[in-house]
């Protein structure tokens, strides 16, 4: 049986063992957290009660958001072509809202009371509906992902009755996730005395749900593009080019909104006479929605797996600057007290990516995950070159 078990193992590419050790370090760093308190294992204080843990939890929620998209895409606007996206696409949203759940229980005060939002309901709080369109939308995507579960162990009048709700449960959660995704928004309008006034706003709920669509969508391309990489499957060139059209709308409704906020709020100036903070909105706004609007905009980008990456990569680090930005960077000092994280808060976050990216592995190998997408290489292949290779294999559909 142990032979058996560790002949499975060796299925799993090489960097599964890193992983597996960053994601036990994080942890023993999450245990030792639950003893000790905040006080000794963040730099938190009631100055900046917030940390790096919300940027990335925000930063996450959005780069999930693929998930709704897709949904919404494949199964509101018929865009079916894109299904074969949807399995890893699901997987991905999942294990990041997994995440934001795992690092919201440790970035309580009172992690033992984690439950109560669900049997004392505070209407009135915003967090109140975050919590639970958060939670609903996890069971769903667990739903969502079940095939997938299902289909490996074959029972099929199971997956027919599955497959039978998809339709509704989609439609549930995109609503849910545009809610929450509106509402993580809604948390910074009270803000305004700390926010800095470039990213204060009372249209934060719809920047923070329209700024998720373009990030979700990056986020596709770039795990099609890697998932190549390391288990010789991947989107067709004419799905990534198709996604790749959707972008500069997408991106260019959102700049428009912003710059026409600050026009309407006669805030233009601030764009040149706020220092580092206009470095920063600046550099948001340029590197992540203006150049790869322009590189989205242009046909043979988009038909080229590497310039459509790179065009992806840029919209992704422009979401994470803007959370950042958001929950961190451009939050304003008070009493001369700033913030910088605690190296157990980073270790925590090592531990819980490293995690996420250890169990997508382990699912993508040993379930049909990829089962829907074009295979670009023969899985011995895929496999040896996931543990060995020193560069990436040449890529069809260029």
């Amino acid at each position: 049986m142990l032979s058996k078990l560790f002949s499975e193992l060796k299925r799993l590419p090489r960097y599964a063992i890193l992983l597996a050790a960053l994601t036990a370090l994080g942890m023993t760093a999450g245990l030792y957290r639950l003893y000790a308190g905040l006080g000794a294992t963040t730099n938190m204080s009631k100055v900046f009660p917030w940390g790096v843990w919300i940027s990335f939890d925000l930063t996450t929620v959005a780069l999930s958001g693929g998930a709704f998209t897709l949904a919404a895409l494949v199964y509101v606007f018929h865009m079916h072509d894109l299904h074969a996206a949807t399995r890893p696409t699901v997987l991905f949203g999942l294990l990041g809202y997994s995440s934001v759940l795992v690092i919201l229980f440790f970035d309580l005060g009172r992690w033992d009371r984690f439950w109560h939002f669900i049997v004392y309901p505070n209407i009135n709080s915003a967090l109140f509906e975050v919590s639970w369109c958060i939670a609903i939308y996890s069971i769903i995507l667990i739903y969502e992902f079940s095939p997938v579960i299902v289909e490996r162990f074959g029972n099929n009048r199971l997956l027919e009755w599955i497959k039978k709700l998809t339709i509704p449960m989609v439609i549930a959660g995109i609503t849910l996730s545009s809610m929450h995704q509106s509402s993580l928004g809604t948390l910074f309008i009270v803000m305004s005395p700390r926010l800095h006034p470039l990213w204060h706003s009372m249209l934060l709920p719809v920047f923070f749900l329209l700024s998720s669509i373009p990030a979700g969508i990056s986020l596709i391309i770039i795990g099609s593009i890697v998932s190549d990489m390391l288990f010789g499957h991947s989107l067709s060139q004419r799905v990534l080019e198709k996604l790749g059209w959707l972008m500069p709308w997408f991106l260019g409704l959102y700049l428009a909104l912003k710059l026409g906020e600050l026009l309407v709020t006669e805030e233009l100036g601030l764009l040149f006479s706020s220092g580092k903070y206009s470095l920063l909105f600046w550099l948001e706004l340029v590197v992540g929605v203006i150049v790869p609007m322009i590189l989205f905009s242009i046909k043979s980008v988009r038909w080229n797996r590497w310039g459509t990456l790179t065009a992806a990569m840029l919209v992704a680090a422009g979401i994470v600057l803007n959370r950042f930005d958001a929950t961190w960077f451009a939050i304003l000092p008070r009493q001369g007290v700033t913030y910088s994280p605690h190296w157990l808060e980073l270790a925590l976050l090592v531990g819980v990516a490293s995690g996420v990216l250890l169990v997508f592995t382990i699912l993508s190998t040993y379930f049909p995950v990829f089962v829907e997408t074009m295979p670009t290489r023969k899985p011995q292949e895929a496999a040896v070159e996931a543990g060995r290779a020193e560069r990436a294999p040449a890529l069809s559909g260029d």
